[in-house]
């Protein structure tokens, strides 16, 4: 078996490796320092394919493979942790459960926004009584003519208020108390309230927030797979994810060893 990386994943590794020390490197102290969000940041990531490395060409990513992907967040991750999280959080847990679960309307009306940037992406599954335990949350979706009303609160929601898109998870069978109970939505960011910023003691270049559903209308076409099957969505999503957060620790860790080499 050849473990050797392709020349397509080398181009996509020299890409993200030269923008995050030409871009990422000299400001990551400061954004820290400052506990400040880098918008300007995203849009030249987005204009590079970063966004959306793995997404297919016809739903407006890049068209490379997952390895690419992990690649480009080792990189980012390695000149600054906070970034790394943002665009984890956006590929991995926003933009791959649409392409995976969603109907190819969903696809082709929610993934390309997400691919090219124009809109970050967040996935709301924590509350504060309940952590990966989604058959504990509390937030309900009522049905409401031809949709849903959503209402509850959803804590430490990474990308929670700069998101366009929120993958987002609640309970739509009052008559159960567990994981079948739970269905998983596509709402847009401004339908969520941010309650509360957190105050971290790193990765202060990403955004982690409180956010509050009041009300909010969404249509029958924002239900993401099956009814009464959002664990399933959620599981598999954090599962993928899961190697993501690999990527990111090897990243630091490469870091770290660079700086005490260098010292």
């Amino acid at each position: 078996m050849d473990f050797e990386l392709t020349e397509e994943q080398r181009g996509i590794q020299s890409v993200a490796r030269e923008i995050a020390e030409a871009e990422i490197v000299p400001n990551a102290a400061s954004w820290d320092r400052e506990h400040r969000f880098p918008d300007e940041l995203f849009p030249k990531l987005a204009e590079l394919g970063l966004l959306g490395v793995c997404v297919p060409e016809e739903y407006g990513g890049a068209g490379a493979d997952f390895l690419s992907y992990i690649l480009v967040l080792e990189e980012l991750s390695r000149a600054d942790a906070g970034v790394g999280v943002t665009v984890a959080v956006h590929t991995s847990a926003a933009t791959l459960p649409i392409l995976t679960f969603g109907t190819e309307e969903q696809r082709e009306r929610f993934v390309p926004p997400l691919a090219s940037g124009e809109r970050l992406g967040a996935f709301a599954l924590t509350e504060s009584g309940s952590g990966s335990d989604a058959g504990a949350l509390r937030t309900r979706a009522e049905p409401d003519g031809d949709g849903w009303v959503l209402n509850g609160s959803k804590q430490w929601i990474t990308n929670g208020s700069r998101a366009g898109t929120i993958v987002l998870f609640a309970r739509t069978d009052p008559s159960t108390a567990g994981a079948r109970g739970v269905s998983c939505f596509v709402v847009d960011g401004d339908q969520a309230r941010v309650t509360r910023e957190e105050e971290k003691l790193g990765l202060n270049s990403s955004t982690t927030s409180d956010i509050v559903l009041e009300d909010a209308r969404i249509g029958r076409d924002r239900l993401l797979h099956e009814e009464g099957r959002g664990f399933r969505v959620a599981m598999a999503t954090l599962d993928g994810g899961r190697i993501g957060i690999a990527a990111q620790a090897l990243g630091i860790a490469q870091a770290a060893y660079d700086v005490a080499r260098e010292y």
